[in-house]
């Protein structure tokens, strides 16, 4: 049976490496939960393990309590819906107008595995999801401002981002109560933005501020592999109430590289420093309700000191210094139902603050990661022995934010408004088997 798991987690590894696409912007640009089960919990598990995936994401120590052994599949259709609202002053009135992002449905696909060692208080696991992205993918306009041709506007606006994260575990169980888990992290990346602001524009005269310059293209998808990793501890009581604790690393990247192009057409290589911010979690469970499970999760990812989410700004060279996002606290409340041995039933609901004030909208319009709000249901119904099925959906309610537009000759413009609109959708079905 070990084999046969090893085998399955092999091609699984193939399978998430074939067809991972853009991970919804949820909590920021972090995902809120993996795959049907946890997602329909509104990503509660650092204290709530109902099933391998959304155990080895949030606490590696909860793998020890999880009944038997289990591989995990699970795929996300995500939706976003996207708008983008810029106006500027004339002499003739006020310019504004609304474009759309053209956001296809994105699969953002799933695997976890869980062990127990026999005669061990020793488990192993593995993960591998997509935790995080973010995507835009706006047409050039000559009606709406902030997407008018350079050097008026910033032209047509692309971004995608992709976060591949695989984390073999460890779990012991040191007691009767208390386990202790660790997983490295091993990260694999994707970016391809254009305008590519972080650089400074091509020029040229070599006369910067004479409103000649434009940005280069960044959309040669630059990839990057990081490190870092989790630590945690959890406690299942003897009476009704569990504790757990975990803390996820800063995520440690080398440089995207892009090939690019200068003014002249000859090769130019552009450069970003972005990492991945550390996440810590705190959860409770309560049990003390016939088949219900009741956990509250709370979580501080700190975007502030993260590089790439610096403060937002144009420097001296006409580049964007960063984001400009701050730290973030985010709360989770999931609930779920046993309504008989075959069939259990799941809803959450989860807030966090946005990371992007309003003064920033400029600099945030190829990562609008502005939901704050998220709701969740789902189900999940045996289909034989020892083999159920699990759906789930997720509806994260609209939020914009506003500020004036940043231009990096002319800097903020007065009267001129840039306003980014997101909300989102997401369907989630998998399968687990118990072995």
């Amino acid at each position: 049976m070990l084999r046969t798991s090893t085998q399955i987690a092999l091609v699984s590894l193939i399978y998430l490496g074939l067809i991972t696409d853009i991970a919804p912007a949820q909590m920021g640009h972090v995902l809120n939960g993996e795959g049907p089960v946890n997602q329909s919990m509104a990503g509660v598990a650092t204290a709530t393990p109902l099933d391998a995936s959304g155990a080895l994401l949030w606490n590696s120590a909860t793998i020890t309590a999880l009944p038997g052994n289990s591989i995990q599949f699970g795929m996300e259709m995500f939706k976003p819906s996207i708008e983008l609202t810029s106006g500027m002053p004339t002499p003739g009135g006020l310019m504004t107008d609304t474009t759309s992002s053209d956001s296809s449905v994105s699969p953002i696909p799933s695997f976890s595995m869980v062990y127990h060692l026999p005669d061990s208080d020793w488990t192993v696991g593995m993960n591998a999801v997509g935790v995080s992205g973010f995507g835009v993918n706006y047409p050039a306009s000559s009606t709406n401002p902030l997407l008018m041709a350079p050097p008026n506007g910033f032209g047509s606006v692309y971004s995608s981002f992709q976060m591949l994260q695989l984390s073999p575990t460890v779990a012991f169980k040191m007691d009767k109560n208390w386990s202790f888990g660790f997983a490295p992290n091993i990260d694999q990346a994707s970016l391809a933005i254009n305008p590519g602001c972080f650089a400074p524009p091509n020029d040229p005269d070599g006369t910067f501020g004479n409103g000649d310059e434009v940005y280069p293209s960044g959309l040669n998808t630059a990839t990057a592999w990081g490190f870092g990793g989790q630590v945690g501890v959890f406690y299942q009581g003897d009476g009704d109430w569990d504790f757990g604790a975990s803390y996820k690393s800063k995520q440690s990247f080398n440089d995207f590289e892009f090939n690019s192009t200068d003014a002249t057409g000859a090769f130019r290589q552009l450069e970003l420093d972005m990492d991945f911010p550390s996440i810590a979690s705190i959860g409770l469970a309560y049990r003390g309700l016939d088949d219900f499970v009741i956990g509250l999760d709370a979580r501080y990812i700190d975007y502030k000191n993260t590089a790439g989410f610096e403060a937002a700004g144009f420097g001296s060279d006409g580049s964007v210094t960063g984001f400009g996002w701050d730290s973030i606290m985010v709360v989770a409340l999931g609930a779920q139902y046993q309504i008989d041995d075959c069939l259990s039933v799941r809803a959450g609901y989860s807030f966090n603050e946005n990371p992007i004030v309003d003064d920033n909208s400029t600099f945030n319009v190829p990562a609008p990661a502005i939901i704050q709000q998220h709701a969740s249901i789902g189900m999940s119904y045996c289909v034989g022995h020892d083999w159920f099925f699990d759906i789930g959906y997720q509806h994260g309610f609209e939020n914009d934010i506003e500020g004036e537009m940043g231009h990096p000759m002319m800097g903020f413009i007065p009267g001129s408004s840039v306003n980014n609109t997101m909300s989102t959708d997401s369907l989630i079905i998998g399968f687990r088997v118990l072995f």
